[in-house]
């Protein structure tokens, strides 16, 4: 409850400009997130009981992303920006294996707050947004301006990006069904031009994720990246200067996708698989690299995480790997089809 007291004031300190306020309240807001951050690493019944419906946490997350980040404007300050940051990193921990939490990131709000991309049909001033409009809202936008940054903005802005990514993933694993519903109405317009024309969400997602790979797709798809035997070198010699960033944003992107093609029990996301598959990259011959494409830049994400972190890195790998193999029973089915 406290954090929730927080957040809603730094949204009216922001409305004030209150620079000296909205400072102490960053503050408490950061010590609180540390605190909340640790606390979820105990057990999933602690982010549940945090996620509770009665703290009104979850809300107050989301209604700091969307203020700051759509209704302030350009007047937003640096430690809004901060604060956001913070919203969203807290977000990431409470959604991981969470369904209370990730439940009420699917819940409706009516907050008349406009967003560039929404699961309504319409990106132009829906009644009620959800929390994973936001989130995918945020996305878009910071992905849409980063290039544009400068260098020390495009390092929070990658932070950023990655939690937006993590949280989606956290989504959609935890309530599948429901996400993948309303991610296949998601439409976007364009943040930059303001352009009235939407473009499906998922569409987007999948040309941006691919977007990423830019710097090593060919070496992906002449087959020489993420291989078992290019293990020991995938965080060398393969990589080159200033794609590590790249690496790890296409591979949690990638993360995502294969969550949204892979099927449970009661989804089949063939629409997804299509979607997606229409999105990646065809060599010179027009080939297309297919699911072997998302597979291989996979298999480099793990590899890298192995090479930088070591051992620790088994807690992220080993969901990947699943996923992997997943992807690899799709493209089996695929080829006896074909």
């Amino acid at each position: 409850r406290s954090m929730a007291e927080t957040l809603m004031a730094i949204i009216l300190a922001s409305k004030s400009k209150s620079s000296d306020c909205i400072a102490y309240l960053h503050y408490r807001a950061s010590s609180l997130s540390d605190v909340i951050d640790s606390l979820c690493c105990l057990s999933p019944k602690v982010s549940m009981a945090l996620s509770a419906k009665e703290s009104f946490l979850l809300p107050s997350l989301l209604r700091v992303i969307a203020e700051l980040s759509f209704a302030v404007g350009e007047n937003a300050s640096s430690l809004s920006c901060a604060s956001t940051a913070i919203a969203l990193k807290t977000l990431t921990s409470l959604t991981h294996e969470t369904s209370v939490a990730c439940d009420q990131i699917m819940d409706s709000y009516p907050w008349k707050i406009s967003l560039p991309a929404t699961s309504g049909g319409s990106s132009t001033s829906p009644s009620q947004i959800t929390g994973l409009d936001i989130i995918f809202s945020y996305l878009y936008k910071t992905a849409s301006l980063n290039q544009e940054s400068k260098s020390a903005d495009q390092k929070s802005n990658h932070d950023n990006i990655i939690f937006c990514l993590n949280i989606l993933t956290n989504v959609v694993e935890m309530v599948p069904n429901t996400t993948k519903n309303k991610i296949e109405t998601m439409v976007v317009n364009d943040w930059v031009s303001f352009d009235e024309i939407d473009t499906k969400g998922l569409s987007w997602l999948a040309q941006w994720v691919v977007s990423k790979t830019s710097g090593f797709q060919s070496s992906v798809m002449k087959g020489s990246f993420g291989t078992n035997d290019d293990e020991a070198e995938v965080g060398s010699s393969e990589l080159k200067a200033g794609e590590e960033s790249n690496l790890v944003t296409a591979g949690n992107g990638f993360v995502l996708l294969a969550y949204l093609m892979i099927d449970d029990d009661d989804f089949s996301p063939v629409t997804f698989r299509d979607i997606i598959l229409r999105e990646l990259p065809v060599d010179r011959d027009g080939n297309s690299g297919g699911i072997q494409f998302m597979i291989k830049t996979m298999k480099a994400f793990c590899n890298f995480y192995h090479y930088s972190v070591g051992d620790l890195s088994v807690a992220i790998i080993a969901p990947v790997v699943k996923l992997i193999r997943g992807l690899e029973a799709i493209d089996l089915e695929r080829s006896k089809v074909a």
